[in-house]
């Protein structure tokens, strides 16, 4: 049973750190929507503040905008980077940690 719980924590901190790794993809990610879609930019700001469900047009906006960034990139890769950017934008919400 030890051996099963080492394993399940150590795949957790790799996925952690993985998600970590993508800071900087994030932050290219996000002021490419702040920039070319300042008003879909907007709205997915304040659903994340607010703990809502984004608009389809919102997400479909970043969708587009992430494998327009990045486009040798697995659909696991995107999911990742959405993942990271909602921690950053709860962070600078002040929202704390996104949990995992």
């Amino acid at each position: 049973m030890t051996g099963e719980k080492d394993i399940q924590q150590r795949r957790l901190a790799e996925r952690r750190a993985h998600r970590l790794a993508l800071t900087d993809d994030v932050k290219r990610l996000m002021e490419a929507l702040n920039r070319d879609s300042p008003e879909e930019w907007r709205s997915y700001r304040a659903t994340v503040d607010q703990e809502g469900i984004l608009e389809a047009d919102v997400h479909n906006r970043i969708i587009q905008t992430a494998f327009a960034l990045f486009p040798g990139r697995e659909t696991r890769d995107i999911a990742d980077l959405l993942e990271r950017m909602i921690e950053m934008t709860r962070s600078e919400l002040g929202k704390g940690d996104w949990k995992v």
